[in-house]
């Protein structure tokens, strides 16, 4: 029992993680860091699997960068 519930909240978090990789890398990007909104097809690609990995600390970076 322990073990599926691990299983899937990791799946949850992943899952969370390929949504919001893909509007950051598409939108977010350029306003947390604003050379990255000059960059590249290759560039975005590369981030994307941390963007997917490390989402809630983006997230909160995205807000902060908003107001």
């Amino acid at each position: 029992m322990p073990a599926e519930i691990l299983v899937g909240t990791m799946t949850w978090y992943a899952a969370a993680g390929v949504v919001f990789a893909i509007v950051f890398v598409a939108r977010g990007v350029s306003r947390v860091d604003e050379h990255a909104a000059v960059a590249g097809l290759g560039f975005r690609m590369i981030i994307f699997p941390g963007v997917a990995a490390l989402w809630p600390f983006l997230l909160s970076r995205w807000m902060r960068a908003r107001s």
